[in-house]
């Protein structure tokens, strides 16, 4: 039983310097920066246009980085439902992480078979 996708949200990527990454995605790609709650680590959010985002993160100040962060290298997509996408995952027995991250946004993560991380939201 398949889930239902309405579309991408953001795309994760980790950064060694988020000075220097802000410089090239503000400087030379013009993108432009949105706001982005305290997550407890360093990082900056950037609108791509029709709501879909690029979100940075520190690799160097992130909890936990020794081991595979929920929040790691990932892809967010939207979904219309996320409690019958929750249910109809389970039903397909891949292992669902389910809760409000730190961004206050209810999200599901779950990881493709080689280990990607993907965002449900």
């Amino acid at each position: 039983m398949s889930i239902s996708i309405s579309g991408f949200h953001h795309a994760g990527f980790l950064v060694t310097d988020v000075e220097r990454a802000a410089d090239f995605y503000e400087n030379i790609l013009g993108l432009k920066p949105l706001p982005r709650p305290e997550l407890g680590f360093p990082g900056r959010w950037y609108d791509l246009g029709n709501g879909q985002q690029l979100h940075l993160m520190s690799v160097s100040r992130m909890p936990g980085h020794n081991e595979p962060p929920r929040h790691d290298r990932h892809i967010a997509l939207s979904v219309p439902d996320l409690q019958e996408t929750e249910t109809r995952l389970q039903a397909s027995g891949v292992l669902v992480t389910y809760g409000s991250g730190r961004s206050g946004n209810p999200q599901l993560f779950i990881r493709d078979p080689d280990g990607n991380a993907i965002e449900l939201r």
